[in-house]
This record gives structure tokens, sequence and C-alpha cells, in this order.
């Protein structure tokens, strides 16, 4: 546990050290990433389809994924574990709900969320503590609630950590063990 909280907060100090000039980096990057509009676009329909209801983004940074899903008709917020990523969050997106806090321990009722979309923060979670992520993410779906998780494959390797120049992160398998 005391280790967890150590990654926790040496991650939120890294990220709160570069928060403006990410911010700055990812500003418009969507402009060029056709693909992974399409993903949340898809994912947006879906959740619009089952209804009404609140989805988060997890990892939010500086909320331009929580934005683009409010632009794609959904009630979005997000959460980061970064108080500078939030504040840039609400500052360029004032009319949007962010929050400090870690995925791995949402201050939600169990089922409250529709929708759940990780994208590219699980990353950064070591891979003792991603059961403890999913686990959370769960509790907060409603049963009929979707998830995305975005992340980055470790084609075919078993997870491998590498260097964001942040803080470290890792690349997942997406093959089922024997394939």
């Amino acid at each position: 546990m005391a280790d967890a909280l150590e990654h926790l907060s040496a991650t939120a100090e890294a990220y709160d050290r570069v928060a403006v000039e990410y911010a700055e980096i990812v500003r418009d990057e969507f402009e060029g990433l056709p693909l992974d509009r399409a993903v949340l676009a898809a994912f947006a329909e879906y959740v619009r389809t089952g209804g009404p209801g609140l989805v988060a983004e997890l990892g939010c940074g500086p909320g331009r994924v929580t934005a683009h899903l409010r632009d794609l008709g959904l009630e979005a917020f997000g959460v980061d574990l970064s108080p500078v990523m939030i504040d840039i969050a609400r500052q360029e997106h004032p009319d949007l709900r962010f929050e400090v806090g870690s995925m791995d321990a949402l201050d939600l009722p169990d089922g409250a969320l529709r929708g759940v979309v990780s994208w590219y923060s699980v990353i950064h979670a070591p891979p003792q503590e991603v059961a403890a992520y999913f686990a959370e993410f769960r509790r907060v779906i409603a049963p009929d609630g979707c998830l995305l998780v975005a992340f980055f494959e470790s084609e075919g390797d078993p997870v491998t950590m590498y260097d964001t120049r942040v803080v470290p992160a890792y690349r997942w398998p997406t093959n089922s063990p024997g394939s």
C-alpha cells in the first residue's frame, strides 16, 4: 500500500512539473488523429444508446478528451492526480467538471457512471496495481455501462516498462496466453 501511495504521489508531482508544456503539446492533437476521434465517437454513440448518464475520463490531464466527449453529446467530467493539470483543465474548459483524484479510489457510488474512459492513463499503473484500477472501474460503471481503455501495445512481448520522460509507463500485450 505504501508503494502504491508513493507511486501515485510521484506521478502527480511529475505531471505537475510538466503540465503547462504537456497541455500545449496535446492541445490540438485530435486534429491529426482521425482514428482516435472515430474510436471516441463510437464509444460516445454506444454510451448514448444506453440512455443518459455520467461519463468519467480518468487520468484526464488538461481535459481535451473530456471536452471532446462533451462535444460528442456526453455528460462528461474528468479526474486526474495532478492538481496543476486539473487547474489547466478548469481554465481551458470552465464549463466542465474536473476533480483531483486517483482512478483507483473514486469518490463515486457503485454503478454511478454510464461510462469510463482511461485514455493512455492506466499506462502509468505498475503491473501489480492494475487489477485494483480495473476493479474500481467495474465498481463505478453501471451494469450496462461502457469502458474504453487506450494503452500502448507491447508488440507480443510481455508487459514492458518504458520511459515517457515524465514517469515510467508500461506497454501491455493484447494477445492471450498461449496464442
